[in-house]
């Protein structure tokens, strides 16, 4: 996810358990799934930086209790982090990580020929969990050629422009990796939309399906820049994979809109068909395009989960032999711009965590007969059934039970009719049993001044400071509007107060200097061409500039100008 990014557990009926955002550490969170670690379920997942397209981080394991209890990095020949696209345990000690390594290369074949160029590879390493040893390594260059991929350099937001170090050609762009019993890898490449089949013992590619070298006919199918590939079964004779169909990537697209599909490779006859097409929801006419990420679940009951990646929706379908699955739940995370670039379902999963239940309690006036509402809830908790409510007078009680209730959801509501001042909350099991207790909670009353912004079951937020400025700057605006308004309608009017005043304080001068024996004529006339050039700058302001010619003083040859209104013949 984008705004909060994090984990999130939901039940089956939509309810957050569980969210990492503020608690999970920095970086953002990739492909969270229950995974067996050490004998008992835990929490796998990717964490780290954001790149374009591809990630620096690390694998994460985290216990029932949301404790980080190991962190797993790529080792081996290149000194580079884990990436986004796959972090995932196999047989409870190991891990498959992808990376993305870059280097200079040739790239004259592609018109970047005055100098060397740069690529990305796709690699993946398998490793030991508890020794950090690489197992098994494996780069795309050493088995892939240029040109199988269909994103040139600089022709995609994430395809880099091959031309510097910090946007190397991502030619390849691997995305997922798994593995069968016999040792052999399965991964998917959305740059050269092929899905292949490599060599657990020397790392040579064993067969390619689709793309520009695929080994097998596909028969009245197609996919393009795919996902999570998975494999169903696998043999001598015949292979069943499962595989996301992006059906384009934003700039090329190939299909109406993304799907599943379920494929079955015949080895003898070299023929792949589809045995399953899982199709989107369509709804108002819109079904589900991702042009980026998304993922194909099968669960242990034969259903399947999608999530459609970019389009940040996800579906479970029950089980079925046909392509026309019931739909048994259908939902988004928001409608806004976000990412959820893999959505998994997991039954049995415990959280215990060891924090305390939250619990919040306010009362608008503070009176007794105004009542209190209590807000309680525990994230990550699944053994939660119902809340006891307890109040007091003084914060070492003693405490009252003043009701038990059912849990609702992520955070359950309880309004009592008394107001107190000091309330916790203790969670409950199936059986009865306590969980936990919140810490004491003094009852929230607002001071005078607040309750304006209050109503009986809670205060308003203040404003965001970006509210506030917009807030400040609409008025501002408005306030504008208005006086321009008046300055508009008395313009006139200040113009001409602005000239009698220039006339008076003239006239004055005048006058004085005039009274004067020996004021020679030539001051008299400066003093009129100044007087009369005023006039005619506060005209032309007032009717614009229309003059009209006029006879200078007695003996000055000069022409002036003087103001001529309009209208006045």
């Amino acid at each position: 996810m984008n705004e909060q990014e994090g984990i999130y557990i939901y039940d089956n009926d939509a309810n957050l358990v569980y969210s990492s955002w503020g608690s999970g550490g920095p970086g953002v969170i990739h492909a969270p799934q229950v995974c067996n670690y050490k004998g008992s379920p835990h929490l796998c997942f990717y964490q780290g930086v954001q790149m374009i397209g591809w990630g620096h981080g690390h694998g994460v394991i985290m216990d029932s209790h949301y404790r980080v209890v190991k962190s797993i990095e790529p080792s081996g020949s290149y000194q580079a982090s884990s990436d986004m696209h796959e972090f995932r345990l196999i047989d409870g000690d190991r891990a498959l990580m992808t990376q993305y390594l870059r280097s200079v290369h040739d790239l004259c074949d592609y018109d970047l020929c005055d100098g060397l160029g740069y690529i990305q590879q796709g690699a993946f390493q398998e490793i030991d969990v508890e020794t950090g040893e690489v197992i098994f390594e494996w780069h795309s260059l050493d088995h892939i050629a240029l040109d199988e991929s269909y994103v040139l350099p600089s022709s995609t937001e994430i395809s880099g422009s091959g031309q510097e170090p910090t946007s190397p050609w991502d030619y390849f762009h691997i995305n997922s990796i798994d593995k069968n019993d016999d040792g052999d890898y399965l991964i998917s490449a959305r740059h050269v939309s092929a899905v292949y089949k490599i060599s657990g013992q020397d790392g040579h590619i064993i067969w390619r399906l689709n793309g520009a070298k695929s080994d097998f006919h596909l028969d009245n199918f197609g996919f393009s820049f795919q996902h999570d590939a998975r494999w169903i079964s696998d043999s001598k004779d015949e292979s069943v994979i499962s595989v996301f169909n992006n059906g384009g990537n934003g700039f090329n697209q190939t299909h109406p809109h993304s799907d599943g599909k379920i494929i079955h490779i015949d080895h003898k006859t070299k023929v792949a068909r589809v045995l399953q097409k899982i199709n989107p929801p369509f709804i108002d006419g819109h079904a589900h395009y991702a042009k980026s990420q998304g993922n194909f679940q099968t669960l242990p009951d034969g259903g399947i989960v999608m999530g459609w990646g970019y389009d940040p929706f996800f579906t479970e379908y029950a089980p079925g032999e046909t392509e026309d699955r019931e739909i048994v739940f259908y939902g988004y995370l928001a409608l806004g711009h976000m990412m959820n670039y893999r959505t998994h379902k997991f039954d049995g999963w415990i959280g215990r965590p060891l924090t305390k239940p939250a619990l919040w309690t306010y009362s608008k006036t503070g009176e007794e007969d105004s009542g209190m509402i209590m807000y309680f809830s525990w994230n990550g908790a699944t053994e939660v059934s119902r809340w006891a409510l307890y109040g007091a007078a003084a914060k070492n009680g003693p405490y009252v039970l003043l009701a038990t209730r059912d849990k609702n959801g992520f955070e359950t509501i309880y309004r009592h009719r008394k107001m107190l001042p000091w309330t916790y909350a203790e969670a409950l099991d199936k059986n009865g049993e306590s969980l936990g207790k919140s810490a004491p909670q003094e009852t929230y009353v607002p001071r005078q001044e607040l309750r304006q912004y209050c109503d009986d079951l809670a205060c308003q937020f203040m404003p965001s400071q970006e509210q506030r400025d917009r807030e400040r700057e609409q008025a501002t605006e408005q306030k504008a509007s208005q006086r321009g308004g008046f300055l508009a309608q008395k313009k006139d009017q200040i113009l001409f107060g602005s000239g009698i005043g220039a006339s008076i304080l003239l006239a004055i001068i005048a006058v004085v200097l005039g009274t004067r024996n020996r004021v020679k004529s030539a001051i008299l006339r400066s003093v009129d061409r100044v007087w009369r050039l005023i006039w005619g700058k506060l005209g032309e302001e007032a009717t614009g500039p229309e003059y009209r010619a006029v006879a200078g003083d007695e003996g000055d040859d000069e022409e002036v100008k003087a103001p001529m209104f309009r209208g006045d013949g």
